[in-house]
């Protein structure tokens, strides 16, 4: 493929990556509104994207093999992966679903809080990013009229973020799960949570068939859409432009979530909302740049 072409394409992958990932409410809500419990919701996503990822895999001629290593890493991933998906869930019954993914969106900032623990200590940009991101999320977590939002819902984006946060350095740290292809890490995601959230629905009695057409409607599409289709669009933009550039894309995630919030759920937007979002995207903006500057910098003295 034509490099210029190639980039072209992986603009346009990162670009679909971030709208896609900030389609869940567009599909999750709806569904939560029917009466169906997150851990039903999130069994029977995961259960579909998982069939949708061994098709590919098997049309790819992918291998399902892994090692005892990988197997231990990946169940630990699949876990952390499924507690982010609870916890973002069943925040939307508590929290405007745009400020709740906006929120979630500070997790590179707890990323980097995390890399203390193995002496990578965060640049003063870093810092910077880490102190607008704060003040962005405080913004966001209080209501001009009512005070602080839900605290559970606060809480609920929290252990999201942290368990997506653990989840990327576990990523980052486990180099036996490096050598996996990205289709096969999310298909094994998908399958350690469909066994956690089935043994939680089954165990406890609470299994729920999707009551309506429109719920399984708003299914297939929860789990074509924010699911297969934006892993498929991150893998490919990650590999074409590198995965600062997509992260930067990324940011249209939130900003898609928001906009759907605000004109499909009539969810408030205000100053105070404003502010909080122009930080937090500033603060992730801010330290994704100020690497990638870095990175530069180090290549070039190397050379």
């Amino acid at each position: 493929m034509d490099i210029r072409k190639g980039r072209t394409w992986g603009y346009m992958a990162g670009i679909v990556s971030g709208i896609t990932y900030g389609m869940n409410p567009l599909f999750g809500k709806p569904i939560l509104q029917e009466g169906i419990n997150v851990y039903n919701l999130l069994f029977h996503r995961y259960t579909i994207a998982m069939l949708i990822l061994a098709a590919m895999m098997l049309v790819r001629g992918n291998s399902f093999r892994i090692s005892r290593k990988q197997f231990g890493h990946l169940c630990l991933i699949g876990a952390l992966f499924t507690v982010c998906s609870i916890a973002l869930f069943a925040s939307y019954n508590y929290l405007p679903s745009g400020i709740a993914t906006t929120i979630l969106y500070v997790y590179p900032i707890m990323v980097a809080l995390l890399m203390l623990f193995y002496k990578e200590y965060p640049s003063w940009q870093t810092w910077v990013s880490i102190f607008a991101g704060v003040i962005g999320a405080m913004f966001l977590s209080f209501s001009g009229e009512t005070g602080i939002l839900n605290p559970i819902g606060l809480v609920l984006i929290f252990i999201s973020a942290l368990a997506y946060s653990l989840l990327v350095v576990v990523l980052n740290r486990s180099s036996e799960v490096r050598q996996l292809s990205n289709v096969t890490i999310s298909f094994y995601n998908f399958l350690f949570g469909s066994v956690i959230l089935a043994a939680i629905t089954f165990g406890t009695d609470r299994f729920q068939v999707l009551p309506s057409a429109s719920s399984w409607l708003n299914l297939a599409g929860l789990a074509l859409i924010p699911t297969a289709i934006a892993t498929i669009s991150l893998s490919s933009s990650s590999k074409l432009i590198g995965a600062t550039k997509t992260s930067i894309l990324g940011i249209l995630e939130p900003l898609t979530a928001i906009f759907i919030g605000c004109v499909l759920f009539r969810e408030p937007f205000t100053l105070r909302v404003a502010i909080g979002i122009v930080l937090i995207l500033f603060a992730i903006l801010f330290m994704v740049l100020s690497k990638d500057n870095r990175h530069a910098q180090n290549r070039q003295s190397d050379c």
